[in-house]
């Protein structure tokens, strides 16, 4: 014996889906960006570090900076990589090609320059 189920959903049932959905839509789809132009996230530092580098580029607005920088012991292999910058000012002196010393947080995932100086020789 075969049994054939014609099964359809009524357009309320479809109605209170699509109202459901797009209620949840905004919330989906929020920016990971913060808010307010690039401010700093108001969470605390989950962790800072502090090692040495060559300044490779500097953002146009001096939000971010890319260094290569060395071994951060318990953290990370040398490499190069974008960090934000906690304050714009901290770049006023800083140019592409300076060795620095640097303190960095690690906020959520979400690395900023504290403070940086140039590098002391070795």
């Amino acid at each position: 014996m075969r049994l054939i189920s014609s099964h359809r959903t009524s357009p309320t049932v479809l109605l209170t889906i699509a109202a459901v959905l797009l209620a949840a839509a905004p919330a989906c789809s929020r920016s990971q960006e913060p808010s307010g132009g690039g401010a700093v996230p108001t969470a605390a530092p989950s962790a800072t570090y502090s090692t040495r580098g060559k300044v490779r580029a500097i953002g146009e607005k001096k939000d971010n900076i890319t260094i290569a920088h060395e071994d951060i012991p318990g953290y990370m292999k040398a490499m190069t990589m974008m960090f934000e910058v906690a304050k714009p000012e901290l770049l006023r002196d800083v140019k592409v090609g300076d060795d620095v010393s640097f303190t960095f947080s690690d906020r959520d995932g979400r690395l900023f320059v504290e403070s940086i100086s140039p590098a002391a020789p070795k």
